[in-house]
C-alpha cells in the first residue's frame, strides 16, 4: 500500500535538488538484469511475483532493493545525481514526483508510451494519466491507485442500522452513534508528521483547497479551512485512546483489531485489513466514496494517492526498463497483482471487470475517484508543507494551541515556505 502520511526529510531533498548530474550513456544491448528500488509494500510484492515470470520469458532478472519509505525519494535522486547506474527503475510516491523530477532523476516516458500497444495507455482515465505527470510530461506510470475512501465495519453498522456517510455531518452522526454503543466512532490520524494528509483530504472533500489554484496563495485562513479543522478535531473525540498521536499505522492496526466503526484511509490497505491471519476485522469491512460536503467555494472531491513507477535517468538500460514496466503493468497482468495481494493500476478495464470487483469491492469507488478526484498540489514544497501543517494539527488536538492560533500558525508556515521558494509572491 502507499505509505502516504510518513514524512520525507524535506531539508535533505532540497539540498539534493541543487546537485547536478550528467546524462547516463545508453547501452542498446540486452541486459542480464535490471535493478528496481522499492519499498516493502503489497505493490512491491506484486512486482516481485511478476518478475519471476518475466525472467522465465525474457532471461532478464529483475533485482529489487528495498528501502524505508522516508529514504525512497532521496535514494532515487542520489542515484541520478551520482551518475552511477545504481537503479534502473523506481517505485515512487506520486506526491513527491515534483521533487524527484526537479532533480532530473527520472526520464520522460511519453516517447515510450506512444504507440505501445501492449501498455495500451488509452485504457487509463484522464485523471490517472495526469496523476503520473509533472508539468504536463509523463515521468512515471501508475503502479497502484489508492485514493482515500470511506471504510466502515458492516457488522457494527448493521447492528446500529447505520449507512455509509454521504456528508461529513453524516460521518459525525455515525461517530456519535458508534461511540454511544460502546464502539470506536472514528479511526483518525493526528500525529505531527502525517495528519495533514488526512485533514487536507477532508478539506478537498468539503469544497476547500490548500492553495488557490491560480496564484498558489495558501488558503488555511479561510472560513472553510477552519470549519473543516474544527470538524477534524471533533472526530478525534470519538477515536481510540491515544488517538491524539495516532499514525497511519496506528489507525490501520486499530481498524484491524478493534471495533472501529469508520475511517478515511487509502484503498491500498485492503489486503492488510482483510488478511484473515492477522486482522480481526477481515471480511467485516466495506468501502464507499469519501463523504462530500459543500462548505467552500470549490467542487467537493475525493483525494487521489498512490504509487507510480519510473525509470532512473542514471539507468543505462532505459528501453529494457520500459519493456519490463510495459509488460508488468499491462492489463494482462492485473489479475496477477490482485492474486499477489497488491492494488492494481486502476485501468478502466480493471475497475469495470466483474471478476476483479468481486475480489476487490473497493475498485468501484477507486475507479470513480480516478475520474473526479484530485491529488494534493503537485509542487516540490509539498513535503515541507505537510510537516508544518501536521505539527500544528498535533498541537491543536493535544490542546497546546487553540484552533485559531493553530490555523494562523499553519497559514503563516505555509506562506513562508511558498514565499521563500518563489512559488507565491503575494
Amino acid at each position: 500500500m502507499n505509505k502516504r502520511g510518513m514524512s520525507i526529510a524535506a531539508a535533505g531533498l532540497v539540498a539534493l535538488l541543487s546537485m547536478s548530474g550528467a546524462a547516463a550513456a545508453q547501452d542498446s544491448g540486452k541486459p542480464s538484469s535490471l535493478t528496481m528500488l522499492v519499498m516493502d509494500s503489497p505493490s512491491a510484492n506484486g512486482l516481485m511475483a511478476l518478475a519471476k515470470t518475466y525472467q522465465s520469458k525474457t532471461g532478464i532478472e529483475i533485482k529489487f532493493v528495498t528501502v524505508p519509505y522516508e529514504q525512497l525519494a532521496t535514494k532515487v535522486i542520489l542515484a541520478a545525481k551520482s551518475n552511477q547506474a545504481t537503479y534502473d527503475l523506481a517505485q515512487v510516491d506520486a506526491g513527491y514526483l515534483p521533487q524527484i523530477v526537479t532533480a532530473k532523476a527520472l526520464v520522460p516516458l511519453d516517447d515510450f508510451i506512444k504507440g505501445d500497444k501492449q501498455y495500451n495507455y488509452g485504457d487509463f482515465p484522464e485523471g490517472l494519466k495526469e496523476y503520473a505527470k509533472y508539468d504536463g510530461v509523463s515521468y512515471s506510470v501508475p503502479l497502484s491507485t489508492e485514493p482515500y475512501l470511506q471504510w466502515y465495519r458492516t457488522d457494527l453498522y448493521q447492528k446500529l442500522n447505520l449507512t455509509p456517510a454521504k456528508t461529513w455531518d453524516d460521518a459525525l452522526a455515525n461517530a456519535k452513534a458508534l461511540k454511544a454503543a460502546g464502539d470506536v466512532g472514528y479511526g483518525g490520524v493526528y500525529d505531527a508528521s502525517a495528519s495533514a494528509y488526512f485533514y487536507l483530504s477532508l478539506l478537498q472533500s468539503s469544497g476547500g483547497r490548500l492553495l488557490d489554484p491560480k496564484t498558489n496563495k495558501p488558503l488555511l485562513d479561510t472560513a472553510v479551512a477552519k470549519t473543516v479543522m474544527q470538524r477534524y478535531l471533533e472526530l478525534a473525540k470519538y477515536g481510540t485512546s491515544g488517538v491524539e498521536s495516532a499514525t497511519v499505522y496506528d489507525a490501520v492496526n486499530s481498524f484491524s483489531q478493534l471495533n472501529v466503526g469508520q475511517m478515511i484511509l487509502a484503498s491500498g490497505w485492503w489486503s492488510t485489513i482483510n488478511d484473515k491471519s492477522s486482522s480481526k476485522s477481515a471480511g467485516l469491512v466495506a468501502t464507499a466514496n469519501t463523504p462530500l460536503s459543500k462548505d467552500g467555494p470549490y467542487e467537493p472531491v475525493s483525494s487521489l494517492f498512490g504509487w507510480v513507477a519510473g525509470i532512473s535517468s542514471s539507468s543505462t538500460h532505459q528501453q529494457a526498463a520500459w519493456d519490463f514496466l510495459s509488460w508488468a503493468l499491462s492489463a494482462d497482468n492485473a489479475a496477477a497483482f490482485i492474486d499477489a495481494g497488491a492494488p492494481p493500476p486502476a485501468r478502466i478495464s480493471t475497475t469495470s471487470n466483474p471478476e476483479f470487483l468481486k475480489k476487490l469491492p473497493y475498485l468501484a469507488a477507486a475507479g470513480q475517484a480516478t475520474t473526479d478526484g484530485l491529488p494534493l498540489p503537485r509542487i516540490p514544497e509539498l513535503s515541507q508543507i505537510i510537516t508544518a501543517i501536521s505539527q500544528n494539527i498535533s498541537a491543536m488536538v493535544t490542546g497546546q494551541k487553540s484552533l485559531d492560533d493553530g490555523m494562523a500558525a499553519a497559514q503563516d508556515a505555509v506562506l513562508n515556505i511558498l514565499v521563500q521558494s518563489g512559488r507565491y509572491n503575494g
